[in-house]
């Protein structure tokens, strides 16, 4: 008898009319790492949430089919129960946190803690995992202290410490660098090999086919296909599907010319003038834990990637430029101007700012009140607010969501509002945090064409990322910052070559240099 057996799984959301999973059967055997894949919407999180059993506890709902775990039925037992069993990530590490704990190792040690575990055995547990993901250095630090994509460490290692039958993953890489993305994908093999289950939802579809044992394809809650990653992702319709193979399938079907497809390439003619002048820079949060130092750097109006490890002070850079923050010494000029001392107010007119977790900046209960906020405060008057929110609704695939709660949308979907409505004020410069958070590929497109699109207008758009792929495609500058200090700056083609700079920063070749030197492309 399979492991996991789900059949004729059905559940619709409190007020929606559709069904999210609709008659879902299939089983899966014990040891197996499974991948979950579909566009946005498509029933993945919703899925990871029934393995759970907070579908149907939690998000209430109408429920029918069944889905068991080694024989036990996920919508008739508690979850206090299944978490003994079942270990689930969220899709946003904002959320798993609890917020109960003062420091990271306490986080960590809180599920073991209530699961009754020894304390010599949390000890031993806690110190093992926090070295596995590489955030023992961060252990007294509080967890809402620490950058994005140390966060989301933190939410892997207090469910991996718990050991669960069933691991059950949400995008659990969308916000770490390529390094420590690799390094979780190999931790989670060793626990496949201990006979864990995995399931992951995930975007990476390069990661999927090679770790995975099978494929489950779901679209608007159906399941199409569950077969091995070479089927998966031979199949000649999966665009159909919002899914956009790896790129040694896309050569197969395509033939090797599709290779010229890829990199940045320059829209029109322009000239770079300089948005910021940074002198000097230093800023810390902690007395003697420089987070950037004596850093100083030209950005102009080129498109410009700031990529490198996660802790590598790429948010606070941009918050300092945006006026978030403040430089302890040092200086940064604006259009010749000194904008050191300026706030984020007296900045609104001439830089946009988009956070990395759009929950930090939505809080309007319309979208298009929310997008509107901007532009209104800035000084536009209503009529002008309207159209510019209008516009940015529909460059970010959002119109006809303009009465929607924010909240009630999915996160990929939030994302986009966070970035309409600072499109709204049409700033000079934009900043964009991990824009392709929870994006599928159809959203990750849409991002392709906005940047494009702003390039083209003038604007300047710099953007903090970890998906290398997406970074050479879109970007004309790629500067790769390592412990506050820049330590790589020029374009695509130049940057990706050196593996001695990659390996420093923790980043990796995009796809498309890992095929062609395969291949013996130039």
């Amino acid at each position: 008898m399979s492991y996991i057996i789900s059949q004729n799984l059905k559940y619709r959301y409190p007020h929606q009319d559709g069904l999210a999973l609709n008659d879902l059967s299939f089983s899966v055997e014990k040891g197996e790492f499974i991948g979950l894949i579909g566009e946005n919407g498509a029933g993945k999180s919703t899925l990871c949430n029934a393995f759970m059993g907070l579908v149907p506890h939690f998000y209430r709902g109408a429920y029918g089919g069944s889905i068991r775990i080694d024989g036990m039925e996920a919508a008739k037992n508690p979850v206090s129960i299944l978490c003994q069993k079942v270990g689930l990530v969220f899709q946003n590490p904002f959320n798993q946190l609890t917020g109960a704990k003062a420091t990271v190792y306490e986080e960590v040690a809180f599920g073991l803690q209530n699961m009754g575990v020894s304390s010599e055995e949390i000890k031993h547990r806690v110190t093992e995992m926090l070295a596995l993901l590489d955030i023992a250095p961060y252990k007294d630090r509080n967890p809402f202290d620490l950058s994005g994509g140390q966060m989301q460490r933190v939410a892997l290692a207090s469910i991996l410490v718990m050991r669960p039958e069933v691991l059950v993953l949400d995008e659990p890489t969308s916000q770490l660098d390529p390094a420590a993305g690799e390094e979780v994908f190999r931790a989670i093999e060793v626990l496949k090999q201990s006979g864990i289950t995995i399931i992951m939802a995930e975007q990476k579809m390069e990661k999927l086919a090679a770790y995975c044992d099978r494929i489950l394809l779901l679209h608007k809650g159906e399941l199409v296909d569950f077969d091995v990653p070479g089927r998966i992702f031979s199949r000649p319709d999966l665009k159909n599907y919002g899914i956009c193979p790896p790129l040694k399938f896309l050569i197969e079907q395509n033939g090797k010319d599709i290779l010229k497809q890829y990199g940045w390439k320059e829209k029109a003619e322009k000239y770079n003038r300089t948005a910021f002048n940074i002198e000097k820079l230093f800023f810390s949060y902690f007395p003697e834990i420089p987070v950037i130092e004596n850093l100083s750097l030209i950005l102009d109006s080129r498109s410009t990637a700031i990529v490198g490890q996660n802790g590598a002070g790429k948010t606070t850079l941009v918050k300092v430029l945006k006026g978030l923050l403040l430089p302890i010494s040092g200086n940064v000029y604006y259009n010749k101007e000194d904008i050191s001392g300026k706030t984020a107010a007296m900045l609104a007119r001439d830089v946009g700012y988009v956070f990395q977790n759009p929950d930090d900046q939505i809080f309007k209960y319309q979208v298009l009140d929310e997008v509107m906020f901007g532009p209104l405060n800035i000084g536009m008057d209503r009529e002008q607010a309207l159209e510019q929110s209008r516009k940015a609704l529909a460059m970010t695939g959002l119109s006809g969501c303009e009465e929607v709660n924010p909240y009630d949308l999915e996160l990929s979907e939030r994302k986009m509002v966070s970035i309409a409505s600072v499109l709204a004020m049409n700033t000079d410069v934009i900043i964009l945090d991990e824009p392709t958070i929870a994006q599928d590929y159809r959203g990750r497109e849409t991002l392709k064409r906005i940047i494009g699109e702003l390039e083209e207008a003038g604007k300047t758009v710099i953007s903090i990322l970890h998906d290398m792929d997406f970074v050479y495609d879109c970007f004309e500058r790629i500067i790769v910052l390592a412990g506050g200090q820049v330590i790589g700056d020029g374009s695509g083609d130049e940057i990706f070559r050196q593996k001695d700079l990659l390996k420093r920063a923790g980043l990796e070749q995009p796809a498309v240099f890992c095929i062609a030197m395969e291949e013996g492309i130039s």
